[in-house]
């Protein structure tokens, strides 16, 4: 069972900690099946979702990953290649004074104008020709992503509360200049609520310091299950 939910993460250029998240919201489940530990009815028809599989198939109970109704997933080679990855590094924390307190944030330099890499177009932005993809830097969102992770970001939706965000930040004029990689957890008139895991913060940033911001997209809006 382990094997064939690897091998379909693979196929749908998942990691196995990826494919849990999005199924579980934790990032070890895959890894658990491995040990030994079997999921629960709820989570293995969750897993399976995030596969686009059936859950017989997972339990070798069907020679076939596809579900009823559905035609065979396109091959990961017809999908092109043209999604530009900008250039990232880590930079220098950024201050922010949230409730009288000074916090240090860790952020990204992000350079807009710099594509030095493409990677896939996956279905679920076949139309959305502005979307884009980072490499993650630094250790602030771990366990969601580690350093190295590559994520893909939308500009066709809102943020909405409880998205993994990017918010690019201005230098006091219009120009982008780094980005902070968190999750959007409040939002007020003057301000955006913002979390990290590593080390747990949350903190506010004033909206004057942001010139925009983007939802990441999750695997499922990826695959264009969503």
């Amino acid at each position: 069972m382990q094997n064939r939910a690897g091998e379909l993460a693979v196929q749908k250029r998942l990691t196995e900690r990826e494919a849990s998240l999005d199924a579980t919201g934790k990032p070890d489940m895959i890894r658990d099946m491995r040990r030994g530990r079997m999921p629960s009815s709820d989570r293995l028809q969750a897993l399976a979702d995030t596969l686009s599989t059936t859950v017989d198939f997972l339990l070798g109970k069907s020679s076939s990953s596809v579900r009823p109704g559905e035609d065979p997933p396109a091959t990961m080679d017809r999908l092109p290649k043209d999604v530009p990855v900008y250039g990232t590094a880590l930079g220098a924390n950024l201050e922010v004074e949230d409730g009288g307190v000074v916090v240090s944030v860790e952020q990204t330099i992000i350079e807009m104008t710099d594509v030095v890499d493409r990677v896939l177009r996956h279905p679920g932005i076949a139309g959305d020709m502005d979307a884009y993809s980072l490499t993650v830097v630094g250790i602030s969102m771990e366990p969601r992503w580690d350093d190295g992770d590559p994520i893909y970001i939308t500009t066709k939706r809102q943020a909405a509360i409880g998205d993994y965000v990017v918010v690019q930040i201005r230098d006091g004029s219009e120009e982008v200049v780094s980005a902070l990689v968190k999750k959007l957890i409040g939002r007020r008139a003057d301000a955006y609520h913002l979390e990290q895991f590593n080390p747990p913060m949350r903190f506010w940033i004033p909206k004057h310091m942001v010139a925009r911001i983007h939802p990441v997209l999750t695997p499922r809006e990826l695959a264009g299950q969503i």
